[in-house]
């Protein structure tokens, strides 16, 4: 299988980084509304006053990371070769602490049990991991990426999991 990667897209002045791609602003736009119901999703959850650390990162740190990463997409913050010839690695916009914070997750979880339902760790799982790849893809091959809508596919599972079981959406 013959794999190509797409360049970055052409700089336009040295005011703009690069050109948009076709559906790149609605794309990004709905992506920050999944981040925002997501995290309102997360912050709603049950927290009992006898948990502990864990469970309190995932209602703050977590739904904050999910909310920063989804808002912070960039595709121009892609995979690319370096002025040295060296292959640079994107971010998809988002920080590396951003990324460290999603994932710690798996470490988190084994902690909610006690505190979430099976289906609510499902669907924290199934948001944190959906985040997590649309950063990569984006800065892996955003071009592909946008244009051809993976990324309002991918948009629906956070959306999908963070469906309200107390918190509304707003």
């Amino acid at each position: 299988m013959t794999l190509s990667h797409s360049p970055a897209p052409v700089p336009v002045s040295a005011g703009s980084s690069y050109e948009t791609w076709k559906g790149e602003s609605e794309a990004l736009a709905e992506a920050g509304v999944a981040g925002r119901r997501a995290a309102a999703w997360l912050r709603g959850l049950p927290v009992p006053e006898s948990v502990g650390r864990p469970q309190r990162w995932v209602v703050a740190e977590l739904a904050d990371a999910v909310e920063w990463a989804m808002g912070s997409l960039d595709p121009g913050d892609c995979d690319r070769m370096g002025a040295d010839g060296v292959v640079v690695d994107g971010g998809g916009g988002v920080d590396a602490a951003t990324m460290a914070h999603l994932a710690g997750l798996p470490f988190a979880l084994p902690e909610t049990a006690g505190w979430l339902s099976l289906d609510q760790q499902v669907r924290l799982l199934a948001v944190v991991g959906t985040v997590t790849a649309i950063v990569r893809l984006l800065a892996h091959d955003p071009e592909s990426f946008v244009e051809h809508g993976g990324l309002s596919r991918m948009c629906v599972v956070p959306t999908y999991a963070a469906r309200p079981d107390g918190a509304t959406w707003t």
